[in-house]
């Protein structure tokens, strides 16, 4: 399987409020979509401050001035290769897992999938 239908195969999985098209759609209009043989990527720039609701919906677009994280919304792959593909570097990086959200800085993160990865 590619990564891609890794991504897709987490929407039969698992409850999800939406369509992995809509989400798909939403990250498009609003976000950053990476979509390689190697990675598959959905995330978009929020403020680390924010409620969860608000950090969690990806159709809420933030004041670009303001935001300061990156919020990985669906990843599968190798993380480095989306990383690359970012057009920008920001403080913090979050994701959810087991539905609470986690935050990590820019560096600590991409160490921890070097780390991961090199194994």
């Amino acid at each position: 399987m590619t990564p891609f239908d890794h991504a897709i195969a987490v929407y039969s999985r698992e409850p999800c409020a939406r369509t992995f098209s809509e989400d798909l759609e939403a990250h498009l209009r609003f976000g950053f979509v990476v979509s390689t043989p190697e990675c598959f990527l959905m995330m978009r720039k929020v403020i680390a401050e924010a409620p969860y609701r608000e950090i969690t919906d990806p159709w809420m677009k933030f004041n670009s001035s303001m935001v300061n994280c990156w919020h990985i919304y669906l990843f599968s792959g190798d993380i480095r290769k989306a990383f690359d593909a970012a057009d920008v570097q920001l403080p913090y990086v979050s994701f959810e897992r087991r539905n609470k959200l986690r935050f990590y800085t820019w560096g600590k993160i991409f160490d921890r999938t070097e780390r991961l990865f090199k194994s």
